[in-house]
C-alpha cells in the first residue's frame, strides 16, 4: 500500500490512515479481565467468541472481546464526538473481579489492533504493510488516546504480568499522533477510517448498554416496525439524519417559544404600564384633593388661633382673683402651727413620763424571761428521763462488761473475721483454678494448647501427643514411663514438620513429634505397640524407636543416654479421659475446701456481731449514767430562779401604778394636740385646693400654646380674624372640632389618592410609614397635631413624582413602539425556523427513502441469493410529532415472498421459526451492507443466536458465514453455551476465552482455532503476533 493512505503529507491532517486494511490481530491490555496474549484474526466470514467461566460461560469477558473490537473499528455507537467516557468502563475494576484487597484498579489500558491488506500472506510482505494501531483508554479524561506505527508494535512478553507492565514503555516509544498531544475521542473515526463506516453492531451487555433494538435478540415478529426501523438505522446510519430532523424541529420550536415569548412579554408589560399608567392618574387627583386640604387646614388654624387668644384672656382674670385667696388661707394656717408648737414643746412633761415607762417595761422583761426559762428546764427533764429509762433497758445485754472489755471483744472479732475472708479467698481461687483446669481437660487443651491452636489456625494437623497414644491397662506400666518425657508434645504429619517448626519458632520449649510419613511401612512387629486415637497422625515408628532405647526394666527410658522415668500414676496418662477424670478430682477437693471456708467466715462474722452488740450495750449504761448527772443539774437551776421570780413581785406591782398614770397623762395631751392639727389640716387643703386650681389655670394657658397657634396660622391675630369673616355665615361660626374633622377627613383623602388602601408597606415612603404608626396609637388633638406633618410628606412625594410621572409616560410610549417591534422580529424568524424544517426534512425524507430502498434491494438480492425467492421493504413517510423532544418515529415493515412468483407478504403474517430467523439474518447483513460502501466491514453481534430454536441455529451460524464470506462481511458474534456446538465448524474462527477459577484475576491464554480454509493464515499470524520483539537499541 502506497505510503499516502497511511500517512498525510507534512502540514495536513491525518486522514484514513487504514485504508483498505483489515484487522489481523488484536492485542487487549488491561481491558476488563481479558488476557494480554496477541489474537489473530481472520477477514470475511464468521467470527465467534466463546467463554468458558469458573461454572459456565459468563464471566469470561467475551462482551468485553467484541466491545473493544468495535471500539477499534470506530463504532459511532460509542459516541465518540462526546468523548467516549463509556470506554472507560471497559479497564479492570477489582472490585467487579473480586480482588479488591489484592489488586488495584487499572487507571489505563489498551486496545492494539494490527491492520493488513487482506491479500498478503508472506510474513516479509505483512511486515512491509502492516499498520499497528494503539488506543489508549483512560479511567479519568481524555478517556481515549491514539497513536499507531508503520510496523508490528505489540506488547510483548513470556508472563501477563511481563506483556502489561511493558506497555507504557511501548506507548511512550510512539510518535505523538497531534503533534504535542494526541488525537482524542472527536477524530478517531476520521483519522483511522476517512468518512467510511467499517463496524456496525448490536450490543446489549453493561459494558455499553444500547437502547436500540436487536433484530437477533427476540423473534421478528415480535417486533414493531418503528423499533425495526430503529435497528436498520443504527446499522446505516440513518439514526443521525432523524436526530438532525428533531434539532431543526426543536430550533423551530425554540423559535415558537421565543415567539410566544415575546408575545407573553409585550402583553405583560402592557399589563404593567396600565398599572403605572393608573398610578400616574391617581397622583394628579391627589394632587387636587392635597390643594383642598390644604386650604381647609389653614382656616382650622386661623379659628385655632383666635379661639386660643380669647380663651388665654379668661384664664388670666380667675388665676388673680385665686391669689388672693390663698393669701388670706396662709395666714390662718400660720397661727395654728404656733399653737401647735407650744403644745408639743414641753420636755419635762415627756421626760417624766417615758422614765416610767421604760422602768415598768425593764421589770415586766425581767419577769417574763425568768417564767420562759424554768418552763423549758421543767419540760426538758421528762425527754431525759424516757431516755434514761430506755438506756438502762439497752445495757442489760452487755453481760456485765464495762465498754473497755467490750470494745477489746469487738477488735479481736474483726480480726477473726478478716483471717476467715483470707482462707475464703484462698479456697475460692483454687476452686476457679480446679474448674479451670477441668474445662481445659474437656476441650484438649490442657497441653500444648497455645502450640495446637497456632497450628490448626495455619491449616496444619495437629494434637497432644498423649491424646493420640492410647494405653491398655496392661501396657501402661511399661510405656506410661516411656511416654512421660514427651507429655508435653505435639503430633505433626512429617510433611508439614518443617513448616511447624517455623511456626513455633517463637514459643521456646515446643516439642515436635513427627508423624508416619506417607507411604511408610512398619518393618517389626506392631503387636505390642500402643494405639493411635488419630489414624492420620499414625505413630509407629516414632514408638518403635521408643522401645528399642528402653530397657528390660519398665522405668528405663533410654538405656543409651541413662534416662530413668518413676511412673505409676493412679489415673492413665495418655488419652483425655484419664486427665479429664484426674481435674474433676481436683475440683471436688477444692469444692470441699471452699465450702469449710465458707463455714468459717459465717461463724466469725456471727460473733463478731455478738461483740458489737455487747459493746453497744455497754456504750448505752455508760450514757444512762450521764443523763442521771444531767437531770439534777436542771433541777437545782429551775429551784433557783423560782426564788428570784418571788423577790421581783413587788417591786413589778409598783412600776405597774407609776405606769398607768403616765399613759393617762399621755392621752389628755395627744387630744388637745389633735384637734389643732386637725383645724390646720382643713386649711391646708383649702389652699392646696386653690393652688392646684391656679396650677391648672397656668398649665392650660400653656397647652393653648399661643406661640405654636401663630407658627401654624403663619401671621397675626387680626389677619386671623379679617381671614374668617371671609368665609361663609355658617363656616364663621362653624367650631373647632368640626373644623379638624374635615381637615382630617380631607387629609385622609388626599393619603389615599395618593396610596390607595392595600399598598403594600414597602412602597410607602419611610417616613409615611412611621407617621401612619404614630396616627394609629393616638387619638383626639394629638392625630390632629399630625395633619400639617401629613400634608407636607404627601406633597413633597407628589412634588418628587411630577418629573418623573412624566419621564416614565414619556418611555412608555417608547417602550410600546419596541415591544411591538421586537414582537414582530420573533414571529417573522418563527416563519423562517418553520420554513427551514420543512425544507431540511424532505431532504432528510429522500435521504432516509434511498437508503431504505438500497437496503431493500440488497435484502432481495441476499434473500434470492441464500434460498429465499425475494423481498422488500415498506417505510411510509411519517407525520413529525409536535414534541420537539420526541423523535421522527419511522416505520419498516419487512416483506418477503413465501414461494415462487408468489406476492410479497408482511413478516406479521405467521410463519415458522426458522423463516422468522432466516430473514432476520439476512435484514442485518442487508443493513450492515448498505451502510458500509466500498471497505471491508466488520459486523459485531452479542449474544448471538440467543433467540434461535435449536433447530435452527446450525442453520442461520451458515448463514452468517456465507454472507460474510461472499460480501466481504466479517461477522463477529458472542455465544452462549447451548451455541457452541453449532458454532464451532461452522464458523471461519472460533476463539474460547478461559477463566477456569475465581481465583485468577486475568482469563488464561485464549484457544483460536481456524476453520479449513483458514488453519494455516490462524497459525502463521499466531507465530508472527507472538515473535514480535522490538529491535535492539544501537
Amino acid at each position: 500500500m502506497p505510503a499516502s493512505a497511511t500517512q498525510s503529507a507534512e502540514g495536513e491532517e491525518p486522514y484514513d490512515i487504514v485504508g483498505n486494511r483489515v484487522l489481523i490481530g488484536v492485542q487487549m491490555v488491561n481491558i476488563s479481565r481479558l488476557s494480554t496474549h496477541p489474537v489473530p484474526i481472520t477477514t470475511r466470514g464468521l467470527i465467534t467468541v466463546a467463554g468458558q467461566g469458573p461454572t459456565d460461560s459468563n464471566g469470561a469477558g467475551k462482551s468485553s472481546f467484541i466491545a473493544g473490537l468495535s471500539l477499534l473499528h470506530a463504532d459511532d455507537q460509542w459516541r465518540l464526538q462526546s468523548g467516549a467516557q463509556a470506554a472507560a468502563e471497559l479497564l479492570f475494576t477489582a472490585e467487579l473481579a473480586g480482588h479488591e484487597s489484592m489488586h488495584a484498579n487499572a487507571d489505563r489500558g489498551y486496545l492494539i489492533g494490527v491492520f493488513a491488506p487482506p491479500e498478503v500472506e508472506d510474513p516479509a510482505d505483512l511486515a512491509d504493510a502492516v499498520l499497528t494501531i494503539w488506543l489508549r483508554i483512560n479511567r479519568q479524561s481524555p478517556h481515549l488516546e491514539l497513536r499507531w506505527a508503520n510496523r508490528l508494535h505489540l506488547a510483548y512478553g513470556e508472563t501477563e504480568n511481563e506483556r502489561a507492565a511493558g506497555a507504557d514503555q511501548l506507548w511512550e516509544a510512539l510518535p505523538r499522533s497531534n503533534g504535542r498531544t494526541d488525537l482524542r475521542a472527536n477524530r478517531l473515526s476520521r483519522t483511522l477510517y476517512g468518512e467510511t463506516v467499517r463496524c456496525v453492531s448490536f450490543l446489549s451487555t453493561s459494558v455499553r448498554a444500547s437502547l436500540t433494538a436487536n433484530l437477533l435478540a427476540q423473534p421478528l415478529n415480535e417486533l414493531t416496525p418503528e423499533r425495526i426501523f430503529d435497528a436498520i438505522g443504527a446499522l446505516t446510519g440513518l439514526t443521525g439524519e432523524v436526530e438532525q430532523e428533531q434539532k431543526a424541529r426543536a430550533e423551530e420550536h425554540r423559535q415558537a417559544t421565543d415567539a410566544e415569548r415575546a408575545r407573553e412579554d409585550f402583553e405583560s408589560w402592557g399589563a404593567r404600564m396600565s398599572t403605572v399608567e393608573a398610578g400616574i392618574q391617581a397622583r394628579e387627583r391627589a394632587r387636587s384633593a392635597l390643594d383642598e386640604a390644604q386650604q381647609r387646614w389653614r382656616s382650622r388654624c386661623a379659628r385655632w388661633l383666635v379661639d386660643g387668644v380669647a380663651e388665654t384672656e379668661n384664664l388670666a382674670a380667675d388665676q388673680a382673683m385665686l391669689e388672693q385667696t390663698i393669701a388670706g388661707l396662709d395666714e390662718q394656717i400660720a397661727a395654728l402651727g404656733t399653737e401647735l408648737a407650744r403644745l408639743t414643746d414641753d420636755e419635762t412633761f415627756q421626760r417624766s413620763c417615758q422614765q416610767r415607762i421604760d422602768a415598768y417595761h425593764q421589770l415586766k422583761s425581767q419577769e417574763e424571761n425568768l417564767t420562759t426559762t424554768v418552763n423549758q428546764a421543767l419540760g426538758s427533764i421528762e425527754p431525759l428521763r424516757t431516755q434514761q429509762r430506755r438506756l438502762m433497758t439497752q445495757a442489760e445485754e452487755a453481760d456485765g462488761l464495762t465498754l473497755d472489755e467490750a470494745t477489746a471483744a469487738v477488735a479481736k472479732a474483726d480480726q477473726a473475721v478478716d483471717e476467715a475472708q483470707q482462707a475464703k479467698g484462698i479456697a475460692a481461687a483454687a476452686h476457679t483454678d480446679a474448674k479451670r483446669r477441668l474445662a481445659a481437660a474437656e476441650r484438649g487443651e490442657d497441653i500444648a494448647a497455645a502450640q495446637v491452636h497456632r497450628l490448626r489456625s495455619a491449616e496444619i494437623l495437629a494434637a497432644p501427643l498423649v491424646d493420640v497414644v492410647t494405653l491398655t491397662d496392661a501396657q501402661r506400666s511399661v510405656w506410661e514411663a516411656r511416654l512421660l518425657p514427651y507429655r508435653a508434645a505435639v503430633v505433626v504429619p512429617a510433611e508439614a514438620a518443617a513448616r511447624a517448626g517455623e511456626l513455633l519458632a517463637d514459643q521456646p520449649g515446643s516439642l515436635l513429634v513427627h508423624a508416619d510419613p506417607a507411604g511408610h511401612r512398619p518393618t517389626g512387629p506392631a503387636c505390642d505397640l500402643p494405639g493411635s486415637a488419630e489414624p492420620e497422625l499414625p505413630l509407629h515408628r516414632f514408638l518403635t524407636a521408643l522401645a528399642d532405647r528402653a530397657g528390660a526394666e519398665p522405668s528405663a527410658v533410654d538405656t543409651v543416654a541413662g534416662v530413668a522415668a518413676v511412673s505409676g500414676f493412679p489415673e492413665p496418662v495418655t488419652g483425655r479421659t484419664g486427665r479429664i477424670q484426674q481435674a474433676q478430682a481436683a475440683l471436688d477437693t477444692a469444692a470441699q475446701a471452699a465450702q469449710l471456708a465458707d463455714d468459717d467466715l459465717a461463724a466469725a462474722q456471727a460473733g463478731r456481731d455478738r461483740a458489737r452488740r455487747r459493746q453497744a450495750a455497754a456504750e448505752a449504761g455508760w450514757q444512762a449514767e450521764n443523763l442521771a448527772e444531767q437531770i439534777e443539774q436542771i433541777r437545782a437551776e429551775v429551784e433557783r430562779q423560782q426564788d428570784e421570780l418571788r423577790q421581783l413581785a413587788g417591786p413589778l406591782a409598783t412600776a405597774q401604778h407609776d405606769f398607768d398614770e403616765a399613759k393617762a397623762e399621755q392621752r389628755s395631751r395627744d387630744g388637745q394636740l389633735a384637734h389643732v392639727k386637725e383645724r390646720r389640716a382643713a386649711l391646708e387643703r383649702e389652699a392646696q385646693a386653690a393652688t392646684l386650681r391656679w396650677r391648672d389655670n397656668a398649665i392650660r394657658r400653656d397647652d393653648l400654646d399661643l406661640p405654636a397657634r401663630h407658627t401654624a396660622w403663619g401671621g397675626t391675630v387680626a389677619e386671623a380674624e379679617q381671614h374668617l369673616l371671609q368665609l361663609s355665615e355658617r363656616e364663621q361660626t362653624q367650631p373647632l372640632s368640626e373644623w379638624d374633622e374635615l381637615a382630617e377627613t380631607l387629609s385622609d383623602s388626599a393619603r389615599h389618592a395618593c396610596f390607595p388602601p392595600g399598598t403594600p408597606a414597602e412602597e410607602l415612603p419611610e417616613e409615611l410609614r412611621l407617621l401612619d404608626e404614630q396616627r394609629r396609637s393616638r387619638r383626639g388633638a394629638d392625630r390632629i397635631s399630625l395633619i400639617p406633618t401629613l400634608l407636607r410628606i404627601l406633597g413633597t412625594y407628589l412634588e418628587q413624582y411630577a418629573q418623573v410621572d412624566q419621564q416614565q409616560q414619556t418611555e412608555i410610549t417608547r417602550q410600546r413602539a419596541e415591544k411591538a417591534a421586537t414582537l414582530h422580529s420573533a414571529e417573522s424568524h418563527l416563519a423562517e425556523a418553520q420554513q427551514a424544517t420543512q425544507a431540511l426534512r424532505g431532504t432528510i425524507a429522500s435521504a432516509i427513502k434511498a437508503k431504505l430502498k438500497q437496503v431493500s434491494q440488497e435484502f432481495d438480492r441476499i434473500d434470492k441469493a441464500y434460498g429465499g425467492y425475494g423481498g422488500a421493504l415498506d417505510y411510509p413517510e411519517p407525520e413529525p410529532p409536535a414534541d420537539p423532544e420526541k423523535p421522527w418515529r419511522w416505520s419498516v415493515t419487512p416483506k418477503w415472498r413465501r414461494g415462487e412468483g408468489k406476492p410479497l407478504s408482511s413478516y406479521r403474517l405467521r410463519g415458522n421459526t426458522a423463516q422468522m430467523d432466516d430473514k432476520a439474518v439476512k435484514l442485518v447483513c442487508a443493513a450492515a451492507l448498505a451502510g458500509s460502501a466500498d471497505r471491508p466491514l466488520l459486523l459485531v453481534l452479542d449474544e448471538l443466536g440467543r433467540n434461535l430454536g435449536a433447530a435452527h441455529r446450525r442453520d442461520a451460524v451458515a448463514l452468517f458465514e456465507n454472507i460474510g464470506r461472499d460480501r466481504a462481511i466479517s461477522v463477529v458474534g458472542a455465544l452462549q453455551d447451548d451455541m457452541e456446538r453449532y458454532a464451532v465448524g461452522a464458523s471461519s474462527l472460533y476463539i474460547k476465552l478461559r477463566r477456569t477459577s475465581d481465583t485468577l484475576p486475568y482469563n488464561q491464554a485464549p484457544v483460536v482455532v481456524g476453520s479449513e480454509t483458514n488453519q494455516g493464515r490462524v497459525a502463521l499470524l499466531s507465530q508472527w503476533l507472538a515473535s514480535y520483539r522490538p529491535e535492539p537499541l544501537p
